[in-house]
């Protein structure tokens, strides 16, 4: 079975730019996101479900483990809610 720490080192061995993408999917279709990260999981040899990605992925948001993903434009569009100009009531 992985663990959380087996899930965070399969993290840090995926490159910062596959990360910033598996983010960006994220704000736009977590589900996909989940599939992805099996799938990359699995081509290093690692067997997850999309519920422990899940799981993983919520205790290391509430550990604050995110914060070191830098936003592309369209991730940052997602997370503000894609509002462009006009004036806010």
């Amino acid at each position: 079975m992985t663990t959380l720490n087996d899930f965070k080192q399969l993290r840090a061995s995926v490159s910062p730019e596959v990360q910033t993408e598996l983010y960006s999917l994220f704000t736009s279709d977590p589900e996909a996101s989940f599939r992805r990260m099996v799938e990359i999981a699995a081509e290093k040899g690692v067997t997850l479900t999309t519920e422990e990605v899940r799981g993983f992925l919520l205790q290391m948001d509430e550990e604050e483990e995110f914060d070191d993903i830098e936003l592309d434009a369209v991730a940052l569009a997602a997370i503000a809610g894609g509002r462009g100009g006009g004036t806010m009531c």
